[in-house]
């Protein structure tokens, strides 16, 4: 399924975090079903929320994850393999839900239960309705904050991956004044005595950078997982973020699918913000394209600048990892995990940079498999020359 821009005017970052989803779930979902029988997904706040898809709801988190449960489905029983899908819709608001319930007949290859009410009064009945060994994919994005640790129990599952949102520019504004207890209770797992006092000793990047580390670090050390890194979603006509969603994994493989699938959500956030700002300018202005190769061009956009910056320091990270390797030798598995946690590029990138460095006589790769190969094997060895 491809999502239509044309349905994102005026919620733009919604498109930002869909192309996300889009990439991501099909991958996951094709992954996981090849060892799981059971994949579910829960929406905790699923809306749907200015929909402008009409009945069919391919603008929505919740209407993008079954339309890729559907398909997966019937591809697995053409191979023989009958993979249970199922999907919890939880939404609060009457309207909102009402939306919800005719959607479920829209899907009917997937067991979907639609919910009524708080994300927090569901979570332990969810629970307890999915299988040891099922896996499930947890999406938190509700308006404001949640009280995350009543999410926990379902972070906490151990066939799991999620993806929060953590509304940034409300916490920018309002953290630390006590009118969002949510946030409190989230912050203050990570840092209970003095995060108000180190949040407000910074401002700028280094704020932004702060409130994001702590709101990792609480996810991480509560549910236990060990990759948690974050898609930074911008405002639209301003280079500030408006909300942070951070990816939760316990393996290296679901690093290298969230990596390929940030990727199309930072090249979409590009395009779109690029061409907010030039459509805007251009009414201000009436100086239609005059400047379109300017400041707010795609190449000038934060999301491509944190993929160029990204890029130049994988490629300083790798050098320094392999000049210090104890043995002399680094595989490539233990190569590649950390760079892919920090910096925003991807598996197949930092694969064919390696081939490019060995190409060019700066790495040693003993038993490179042929001139046909483009990424390492897991088990390939290697050796900065120096």
């Amino acid at each position: 399924m491809a999502i239509d821009v044309a349905h994102y005017e005026g919620r733009e970052q919604a498109f930002v975090k869909h192309t996300f989803l889009d990439k991501y779930l099909p991958a996951l979902i094709g992954k996981v079903c090849s060892r799981y029988d059971e994949f579910v997904y829960v929406d905790g706040f699923a809306g749907p929320w200015k929909s402008a898809a009409g009945e069919n709801f391919d603008d929505t988190s919740f209407g993008i994850a079954l339309n890729h449960m559907t398909s997966q489905r019937l591809l697995y029983l053409s191979r023989g393999r009958n993979v249970r899908m199922r999907a919890f819709l939880v939404e609060k608001d009457p309207s909102s839900f009402a939306q919800l319930q005719r959607a479920v007949a829209l899907y009917p290859k997937i067991e979907i239960t639609p919910l009524n009410g708080k994300m927090e009064d569901h979570v332990a009945a969810i629970v307890a309705s999915i299988p040891q060994e099922s896996f499930s994919f947890t999406l938190i994005d509700p308006k404001g904050f949640p009280a995350i640790g009543s999410m926990m129990p379902l972070l906490q599952r151990q066939n799991a991956e999620a993806l929060v949102n953590f509304m940034f520019d409300f916490a920018n504004r309002f953290g630390g004044t006590d009118l969002i207890p949510a946030l409190e209770e989230w912050l203050s797992t990570s840092a209970p005595d003095d995060w108000r006092k180190r949040i407000k000793a910074v401002s700028g990047e280094q704020r932004e950078r702060l409130y994001e580390e702590l709101a990792v670090q609480a996810l991480r050390q509560t549910s236990g997982y060990v990759y948690a890194p974050v898609i930074t979603v911008d405002k639209v006509l301003h280079n500030r973020p408006l909300y942070k969603l951070i990816f939760l994994t316990r393996h290296s493989e679901g690093l290298k699918v969230f990596r390929d699938s940030e990727r199309s959500a930072l090249d979409a956030q590009a395009i779109t913000r690029s061409a907010s700002k030039a459509k805007k300018r251009e009414a201000c202005t009436l100086m239609g394209d005059l400047f379109a190769d300017g400041f707010d061009a795609v190449p000038n956009d934060r999301s491509t600048q944190v993929i160029r910056r990204s890029e130049e320091e994988a490629s300083r990270r790798l050098q320094a990892m392999l000049t210090t390797a104890n043995s002399g030798f680094c595989k490539w598995k233990e190569c590649w995990p950390p760079i892919l946690e920090e910096l925003s590029v991807t598996h197949s990138w930092l694969g064919r940079h390696v081939n490019d460095r060995r190409k060019a006589g700066q790495i040693s790769a003993p038993a490179w498999p042929s001139e046909r190969t483009q990424i390492p094997r897991d088990e390939q060895q290697l050796r900065w020359n120096g």
